[in-house]
């Protein structure tokens, strides 16, 4: 019993993990680090080469790491790539809207000012799809 307790995966290892995916993201609000749960997250985004995580009470905070790093340990069904810039999170899409007739428009169910979120012609098919399976 002592033998299964003490070779149990240790956070830093669950990368080494196959389908392990994060729960919780530590970021930073000022000189605080906090464990936001994943679940609370509606919006990673890449802001003059900080990441900026945005919560559903539309509360920001750092990140000291960069966007595809942050995308990985993501569950891939409930965070999207929408562009360079941004993950969105399924949990947090209100609905699109055609944009320039080819693009995406994404609008977000948060309070305050909202994110301008624009997905590619390419990516669009990827997105509804996405959107719709998941």
């Amino acid at each position: 019993m002592f033998y299964r307790a003490f070779n149990r995966p240790k956070l830093n290892d669950m990368e080494k993990i196959p389908g392990t995916k994060k729960k919780r993201l530590i970021v930073k609000h000022g000189a605080e680090n906090i464990a936001l749960c994943v679940a609370d997250i509606a919006l990673l985004c890449t802001q003059e080469r900080n990441v900026c995580v945005i919560d559903k009470f539309s509360k920001r905070y750092c990140l000291n790491r960069n966007l595809s790093e942050v995308q990985e340990e993501l569950d891939e069904q409930i965070f999207f790539r929408a562009n360079r810039q941004q993950i969105v999170n399924i949990n947090f899409v209100k609905g699109f809207r055609v944009h320039e007739n080819v693009k995406l428009k994404v609008d977000l169910t948060l309070d305050g000012p909202e994110p301008t979120i624009i997905i590619s012609q390419e990516t669009a098919p990827h997105f509804k799809k996405w959107l719709c399976e998941s």
